[in-house]
């Protein structure tokens, strides 16, 4: 019951933070320590960060119950402060998690098929996100439910954690990735500054192209998963719980099954030309399904939207390595860690537009948060905010990629 603005004021103070803390946590993952010999530069970190991780997000639904006049200010700080700490090892153990992947897949052929099976782990793992939560979380009056958000928050560490200790293995790198690793220690004698790798990356037009592209796709499912529950009660007037549910399960199913056919396109065209297509199809698609009302025919919609959204899923991490191997080309060095900060702090800015877009439509179409029938301005307002701002976004995607 946190006040709403708030709450947009500490997600925009996360968002920032999310941004720094990222491109900051790659930097300091690239500097040589004393493990790189026997582990190698990425598992030592994935392990330390990973771990940690799975915990604190529970931190963030257990906040104090306290009797004080001034219990909404440490209400706001504790819900600052948990997310902050889950982000912050979160950003460690991913940066290094994806900064392994083009060095640890070097063919065009091999990175295609990990990205095939990749596409299939996540949308699995966001559907477990999107179903338990459903079926864990009591309903009944705000405040009086908070307890099963406990135990969803239970239920997601214990299964993060299962997930960390399965992935170790894969993460191991093995004797030929730790020689480069420590040739590429040996042979540096100055180390390049933070910023000066940042200046550099920032003057390569395949990873600012890159950059705009990635930032595209975090803001369309910020968007779209943000705006789904207002879309169904208040647009296509579907009351039913499961229904987000079903809608979001024929999206997902669509972006796993169109996986495939975009992995043959990509060997045969190219990464660019195939997330291309996915960017291209995906705003086209919004754009159609933001006229339709008839909750049947919105199945189609969200199914034509997650096939054409599974090539940019399936590979936006091929299109990074890429982008990686040209730098290294260029520069003779491997510096994932900092250039994949600097993306995900690029994609973390999605956070920002998601609230600033909801903080800005929302009252401009008079939403009525109180009100189970909104007007029709209301209305247009979340079809804006959930398919007409994506589509933009995704429009300028397709135009940096191209």
């Amino acid at each position: 019951r946190l006040n709403v603005t708030l709450v947009l004021i500490g997600y925009v103070i996360y968002g920032v933070w999310n941004m720094i803390n990222d491109p900051l946590l790659g930097w300091i993952s690239d500097k040589p320590n004393r493990f790189w010999k026997k582990y190698g530069r990425r598992f030592p970190w994935i392990v330390a960060m990973g771990v940690p991780y799975c915990f604190f997000i529970i931190l963030v639904f257990i906040p104090p119950a306290l009797n004080i006049d001034m219990y909404s200010v440490v209400i706001f700080i504790w819900f600052l402060v948990t997310i902050c700490l889950y982000d912050a090892f979160y950003s460690g153990w991913m940066t290094n998690y994806y900064s392994l992947f083009p060095d640890k897949f070097r063919s065009q052929k091999e990175r295609t098929k990990v990205a095939g099976t990749q596409i299939l782990c996540s949308l699995t793992g966001l559907l477990l996100g999107i179903l338990v939560p459903l079926l864990l979380i009591s309903r009944g009056p705000p405040g009086t439910n908070v307890a099963s958000y406990v135990e969803v928050a239970l239920f997601v560490s214990i299964t993060c954690l299962i997930v960390v200790f399965f992935m170790i293995t894969g993460m191991r790198e093995d004797e030929q990735m730790i020689k480069r690793t420590l040739f590429i220690r040996e042979s540096r004698a100055q180390r390049d500054k933070y910023w000066r790798k940042l200046v550099f990356g920032l003057k390569q037009k395949n990873y600012i192209a890159y950059l705009f592209a990635y930032l595209a796709q975090t803001t369309v499912m910020a968007l779209m998963l943000a705006s789904v529950p207002y879309w169904l009660q208040y647009v296509v007037k579907v009351n039913d719980p499961f229904a987000e549910t079903a809608l979001l399960l024929v999206f997902l199913l669509a972006a796993v099954s169109s996986s495939p056919l975009w992995v043959k396109v990509a060997r045969k065209y190219g990464n660019r030309v195939g997330y291309m297509c996915g960017t291209g199809g995906t705003a086209l698609f919004l754009i159609i399904t933001m006229f339709i009302r008839d909750f049947t025919f919105t199945f189609i919609g969200m199914a034509l939207i997650g096939f054409s959204m599974g090539a940019t899923w399936t590979l936006i991490y091929a299109c990074f390595s890429d982008v990686i191997d040209d730098i290294v080309v260029k520069t003779g060095k491997r510096d994932e860690g900092v250039y994949y900060g600097f993306r995900t702090f690029f994609g973390r800015m999605s956070i920002v537009i998601q609230a600033v877009t909801f903080g800005i439509i929302h009252p401009l179409t008079n939403f009525d948060p109180t009100s189970l029938i909104q007007t029709s301005q209301a209305q247009w307002g979340i079809n804006f905010g959930m398919f007409a701002v994506p589509a933009f976004f995704y429009s300028i995607g397709f135009l940096f990629m191209w």
